[in-house]
C-alpha cells in the first residue's frame, strides 16, 4: 500500500510541475539551516570524547550558597580543591588545576597576535588527549607550547621549539612544544598552553575560596564516583571551616561531573567557556525550525490552493470505496515524498554553504555519521508529515456531493479562510525575521562605530614595553600628534580587576581597573559630571587621586557625584585614593552588559600602550612609518604595534562574516514567503482564466483586469502590515534590551523595511495579474 501511495505522490508532482518546484524550492532552502542546527545538537553531545579516560575523569564543579539559601553554579573551583584532592586521598591517581586567561596577546618580535591561553600542569597531558607533536611540556615559569596553527602563524614552517614570544605583562616566554592538530569540540580549547609555575609566579589571587580555575580529576581504576564524593564531601568541610568565607555565611559543596557530561550545559554553569547551554541550542534550533515552519506554510498554501482540484479526486476516490485513513496517508505521502527530495536539496546547498561561509563558530563535521543521516532523515519525514496533515485533514473530509454540486471550501478561521490566515501569518512572520535581524545588525554596526562612549576617531594605539618616555617625547614632535596618552590597556578589550571598599571594615567589592593618565582621558573624551581630570604628572611614583564613575559610587554607597569629589575609598586593601572627578557611565567593555565600577589611576609601572590623538585624519600607512622611523631608534630589533583605534574596534565588534550570513538567512525567508505568495497568485489566475477572457470580451481594460485580480492579495499585505510592524517591533524591543547599551529599536528601518518587503510582494503580484491580463481571450474561451 505504501508503494502505491508513493506512486501515485510522484505521478501528482510530475503533473502538477510549478507548485511541486515551490514547493521542493521552498523546504530545500529551508533545510540546510536545520541540518546545520541538528550538526550543532549533535556535536555539542560529541564534546571531549577523545581523551584517553573518558570513564574516569570528572571535572569538579562548585556550587555556592548564600546566607539567604539563594544557590550559583559554578564550573569553577578553588585552587586548593585540586591540592588537598592530590596529597589525601589515595582512591585519586591524578587531580590537576587549569586556568583560563582571556586577552593574551602574543608577538615574536615580527607580528602579533591574539591568543586563547589556558595555564596548565605537567600531568594535564597524562589525563587528557592532547599529544605533542615535537617538544616537552611547558614546566618552568614562562614557558609554554603553541598549537600547530599558531606555530605556523608566528614562526612559519621554522621549528618553534627553543623559540621565544613576548606577552606585554608577563615578559619573554619559551616555546616548549608544539601540539598535534586536536579536536575542536572541547571546553579546553586554546591556542597556548602555559605553564601552571608561570600563573602561581605572577598570579595576585591567594584567597583560599576563590573560583580562579578548572579541576580535574583521574580516579583510580579500581575506584568509583562514591569514592569522589565522599572526598569532596571532606575537602569542601575542610574549607569552608578554614576560609573567611563563612564569615558572609556562604558556603561551598563541591561535585563530579564527568568529562563527557560537560556539554551541552544543562546546569547553567557560570565561567563555562567554549560550552553552549541547552537553551543556546534550542533557540538556535528554533531559528531554523521557524524557517521550515514558513516552507510548511507554502505547502500548506498551496494545498489548500488546489482544493477544488483535489476535492473532486477525494470525490471520486470515496465513491471507489477509499476511507478516511487512506485518503490521509496519501496526502502524507505526497508530503513526505516532497521533504525527502527537499531533503536531498538541502544537502547539496548545505555543502555549498560549507565551502563558501566562513563563519567560524559552526561545526560542519560531526564523529557518527549515521547518526546524522538517520536524524535527517527521520527529522525530513517528520516535517513532511506535518506539512501533510493539515491539508490531509481537511481535503480528506470532503464530501462527494456537495463536490458534484461545487459548494466544496476548505474550513476557515472565523470571516478570513484558512488559506488567506495563512498567508498574512506567512508575510508577518517573515517581516518578524527580516526586523530581528536587521536590528541585530543595527546594534553590531553601533557597537562598531559608537563614538558616544568614548572617543574612537584620529587615535591610534602604539604598544609599549620598559621606558616609554624618550619615544613619547620624541613623538611630540610630529606635527599631526595633538596629545599622546598613557594607559595599561585600551577601552574595548579585557580589563583588569581592582578591589575597592569604603574603609577597611567595609567587604571588598570588584571594580575594573585602568592605569591611565590625564591626557588619556582627554584623548577618550570621558564626560565629567563632577570635579576634574586626573592631575598631570610624569613622575614615576603611583598618584593618590583617582577618576572614577557613577557606578562606582552606587557600590560604595558615597552619595552624589558632588559629594564623592575630595572622599577616599581604599583601594586593593593597602592604598587610600582621593576621588578627584567622577564620569558619566560609559560602556568601556562589552556591550550587553551594565557598567560596573571604574578606577582610573595614574600608575605608570602599568603602562603598556602609548594612545596618541592626531590633529586631523591622517593616511594609516604615512603615518605609521612616521611612527615607525622614531620608533627604530629606541627599539631596533623590535616590530611596531601600531594600530587604527577605530579600526580595530569596528573589526572587533562587527561580525562581517555573521552579518553575511544572517543576510543569506533573510533573503532565504524572503524567497520562500514569495515563492508562496507566486504559487498561489498563480493558482489563483490559472483558476479565473475564462472569466479574464469573458471579461476583456466585454470590454475590460488590462489595469481594470489586474486591479481585479490583485485587489484580494493586496489586502492580505495590508493586514500583514497591520499586524507585522508592531509584532515585530515588539520581538525587536525585546532582543535589544538584552543589551545595557544600544541605539534603541529603529521604527524609521523597520518602516522601510516592510516597504520594500510589501513593494516586491506587489511586484510578484503584478507580474502574474499582469501576464494573466494580456493573455488573448480567444486561447482562454475557445473550448466554450
Amino acid at each position: 500500500m505504501i508503494r502505491n501511495y508513493f506512486k501515485v505522490a510522484w505521478r501528482n508532482l510530475w503533473k502538477n510541475k510549478l507548485f511541486s518546484i515551490i514547493n521542493i524550492l521552498g523546504l530545500g532552502l529551508a533545510i540546510p539551516f536545520a541540518l546545520l542546527s541538528l550538526m550543532q545538537v549533535q556535536s555539542a553531545y560529541e564534546y571531549d570524547n577523545f581523551h584517553p579516560y573518558p570513564d574516569r575523569t570528572y571535572r569538579i564543579i562548585t556550587d555556592v550558597t548564600d546566607n539567604v539559601g539563594g544557590k550559583i553554579k559554578y564550573a569553577l573551583s578553588p585552587q586548593t580543591v585540586a591540592e588537598q584532592l592530590k596529597q589525601d586521598y589515595p582512591s585519586i591517581e591524578k587531580a590537576i588545576f587549569v586556568v583560563r586567561e582571556f586577552g593574551w596577546e602574543l608577538n615574536n618580535r615580527i607580528k602579533t597576535l591574539d591568543v586563547n591561553s589556558i595555564y596548565v600542569e605537567p600531568a594535564f597531558f597524562d589525563v587528557f588527549g592532547f599529544k605533542l607533536a615535537s617538544g616537552t611540556a611547558p614546566v618552568e615559569p614562562n614557558s609554554l607550547v603553541l598549537t600547530e596553527e599558531k606555530a605556523l602563524a608566528f614562526f612559519g614552517t621554522t621549528e618553534a621549539v627553543g623559540k621565544v614570544l613576548t606577552h606585554p605583562g608577563y615578559g619573554d616566554f619559551t616555546v616548549t612544544g608544539v601540539l598535534k592538530p586536536y579536536k575542536r569540540n572541547t571546553h579546553l580549547r586554546s591556542d597556548v598552553m602555559v605553564s601552571m609555575a608561570t600563573y602561581n609566579k605572577f598570579s595576585k589571587d591567594t584567597a583560599l575560596t576563590s573560583l580562579n580555575g578548572f579541576t580535574y580529576v583521574l580516579l583510580k581504576p579500581t575506584a568509583n564516583k562514591a569514592n569522589l564524593d565522599a572526598a569532596l564531601t571532606a575537602v569542601a568541610a575542610k574549607i569552608n571551616t578554614k576560609s573567611i568565607v563563612n564569615a558572609t555565611k556562604e558556603n561551598l559543596t563541591f561535585r563530579e561531573q564527568a568529562i563527557t557530561s560537560v556539554a551541552p550545559d544543562f546546569d547553567d554553569l557560570r565561567g563555562n567557556s567554549y560550552v553552549e547551554s541547552i537553551l543556546d541550542l534550542a533557540v538556535n534550533f528554533g531559528f531554523a525550525l521557524a524557517l521550515l515552519l514558513l516552507a510548511g506554510f507554502n505547502y500548506v498554501n498551496l494545498t489548500l490552493a488546489r482544493s477544488l482540484s483535489r476535492a473532486k479526486e477525494v470525490g471520486v476516490r470515496k465513491v471507489a470505496g477509499a476511507l478516511r485513513h487512506q485518503l490521509v496517508g496519501q496526502f502524507i505521502c505526497e508530503a513526505v515524498l516532497v521533504a525527502l527530495l527537499s531533503l536531498a536539496l538541502g544537502f547539496i546547498v548545505l555543502k555549498l554553504m560549507e565551502q563558501f561561509s566562513y563563519v567560524n563558530w559552526f561545526t560542519w563535521k560531526v564523529d557518527n555519521q549515521f547518526v546524522l543521516w538517520g536524524t535527517f532523515i527521520i527529522f525530513s519525514i517528520f516535517i513532511g508529515a506535518l506539512a501533510g496533515a493539515i491539508p490531509a485533514r481537511i481535503l480528506s473530509r470532503f464530501q462527494p456531493a456537495k463536490v458534484l454540486k461545487g459548494t466544496i471550501a476548505p474550513s476557515t478561521f472565523g470571516r478570513m479562510g484558512l488559506r488567506n490566515s495563512l498567508v498574512v501569518i506567512q508575510f508577518v512572520a517573515s517581516s518578524c525575521f527580516i526586523f530581528v535581524m536587521a536590528t541585530f545588525y543595527n546594534q553590531f554596526r553601533y557597537m562598531a562605530t559608537d563614538n558616544d562612549n568614548f572617543n574612537r576617531k584620529h587615535i591610534y594605539n602604539v604598544s609599549v614595553k620598559g621606558d616609554y618616555r624618550l619615544l613619547q617625547q620624541d613623538l611630540t614632535a610630529n606635527k599631526n600628534i595633538e596629545r599622546i596618552g598613557l594607559v595599561s590597556t585600551a577601552f574595548g578589550g579585557t580589563t583588569a580587576q581592582a578591589a575597592i571598599k569604603k574603609n577597611k571594615q567595609e567587604q571588598n567589592k570588584e571594580a575594573s581597573y585602568y592605569a591611565a593618565n590625564a591626557e588619556f582621558i582627554s584623548n577618550m573624551q570621558l564626560q565629567f559630571i563632577a570635579g576634574n581630570n586626573l592631575p598631570a604628572s610624569n613622575g614615576d611614583s603611583v598618584s593618590n587621586f583617582v577618576v572614577v564613575n557613577e557606578q562606582l559610587l552606587t557600590t560604595l554607597g558615597l552619595g552624589t557625584p558632588q559629594e564623592a569629589v575630595g572622599k577616599t575609598i581604599l583601594l586593593n586593601n593597602d592604598r587610600e585614593v582621593i576621588i578627584n572627578g567622577v564620569v558619566k557611565n560609559f560602556c568601556y567593555y562589552i556591550y550587553q552588559f551594565a557598567t560596573n565600577p571604574l578606577v582610573l589611576q595614574y600608575n605608570p609601572s602599568q603602562f603598556h600602550l602609548l594612545s596618541i590623538k592626531t590633529k586631523t585624519e591622517v593616511d594609516d600607512a604615512v603615518f605609521k612609518s612616521e611612527i615607525a622611523a622614531v620608533w627604530k631608534k629606541y627599539h631596533p630589533h623590535e616590530e611596531l604595534a601600531f594600530s587604527n583605534y577605530q579600526k580595530e574596534m569596528y573589526d572587533r565588534y562587527f561580525p562581517g562574516r555573521d552579518m553575511k550570513f544572517m543576510g543569506m538567512f533573510c533573503v532565504v525567508v524572503l524567497i520562500i514567503a514569495l515563492m508562496g505568495l507566486l504559487g498561489i497568485v498563480t493558482y489563483h489566475t490559472e483558476k479565473r482564466v475564462k472569466e479574464i477572457g469573458i471579461r476583456k470580451v466585454m470590454g475590460a481594460s488590462v489595469p481594470v483586469i489586474v486591479k481585479e485580480l490583485s485587489k484580494s492579495f493586496v489586502k492580505l499585505i495590508i493586514i500583514a502590515a497591520g499586524i507585522g510592524l508592531p509584532v515585530g517591533y515588539a520581538i525587536c524591543y525585546f532582543f535589544i534590551s538584552l543589551f545595557a547599551y544600544s541605539p534603541g529599536v529603529n521604527l524609521l528601518m523597520l518602516c522601510i523595511l516592510f516597504c520594500c518587503i510589501f513593494s516586491i510582494a506587489l511586484i510578484t503580484i503584478a507580474y502574474k495579474a499582469i501576464y494573466a491580463a494580456i493573455a488573448n481571450p480567444v486561447k482562454s474561451l475557445r473550448t466554450e
